[in-house]
């Protein structure tokens, strides 16, 4: 008779297992929030930021030649298939 009312052990171990999934999911969550508050702090302090070339740099920036349209798709495929 004490055997007919014993908890079953796949029932215990289903109700464990949803709730560590259920904690995970909240940390994964949580974590989740702070990386886009993360985000979001860094995206307002960027603002403040004003980046401008240097003089020297600017002018061998716009000295320097355009590669024509086959110039850059073959420098594109050499790149990546030498390694």
């Amino acid at each position: 008779m004490g055997e007919r009312f014993q908890e079953q052990p796949s029932n215990k171990s289903a109700t464990l297992e949803m709730a560590l999934r259920r904690a995970q999911k909240k940390r994964l969550q949580k974590k989740e929030y702070q990386v886009m508050t993360d985000i979001v702090l860094l995206q307002v302090a960027a603002e403040n930021y004003t980046l401008e070339p240097e003089d020297p740099f600017q002018a061998w920036f716009q000295a320097m030649e355009s590669l024509s349209e086959a110039e850059r798709f073959s420098c594109g495929e050499h790149s990546r298939f030498q390694q």
